[in-house]
């Protein structure tokens, strides 16, 4: 300002300029930020998959009988996916991006035993892994969801002490 209190070019330019470095500033910084939000989603979608993928190689890997639990978790920052396994991948789905990690090659089952071709897992259960024998004595990876698994158990238990009560 001049001694009679009016604004200058001078004043009036780098006030302009002062702004626009802010704004420029200010961009930068919040996409920075938003970048590093979508890199630790990544990473964490990645450590998923991988996750599911060294578990199924591993009880593969390993001799009859022998059983995994992980547990996926409920959503990647407040955000849904999905999970699909088929016989040599672990496919997850997240927002409009996917991911995948590639397992041994298996025949996969469910529950009861019966072969499928792809399982999907679901966020937040507990999920089992086991390796083995179908009807015709082939390994296959069984993969269940854990109270899937309880349930099937109670109705064995079920059927077995009923049983036992009808013969007497």
């Amino acid at each position: 300002m001049d001694s009679k209190g009016i604004a200058t070019v001078d004043l009036i330019f780098t006030i302009f300029l002062t702004l626009i470095v802010g704004t420029i500033g200010l961009n930068l910084i919040i996409d920075n930020l938003e970048n590093q939000m979508i890199m630790e989603e990544e990473i964490n979608v990645r450590m998923i998959v991988d996750n599911i993928a060294n578990s199924i190689n591993q009880v593969n890997s390993n001799s009859l009988g022998h059983i995994q639990e992980i547990t996926i978790p409920k959503n990647i920052s407040n955000k849904s996916f999905s999970i699909t396994i088929n016989q040599n991948k672990v496919l997850i789905v997240f927002g409009n991006r996917k991911g995948e990690s590639t397992i041994f090659r298996a025949r996969l089952a469910n529950v009861n035993g019966d072969i499928v071709n792809e399982i999907k897992l679901y966020p937040g259960e507990s999920v089992k892994i086991q390796k083995s024998l179908d009807n015709d004595n082939l390994t296959v990876i069984k993969i269940y969801m854990v109270w899937l698994w309880r349930k099937l158990e109670n109705y064995k238990t079920l059927k077995y002490f009923e049983s036992i009560i009808s013969e007497k």
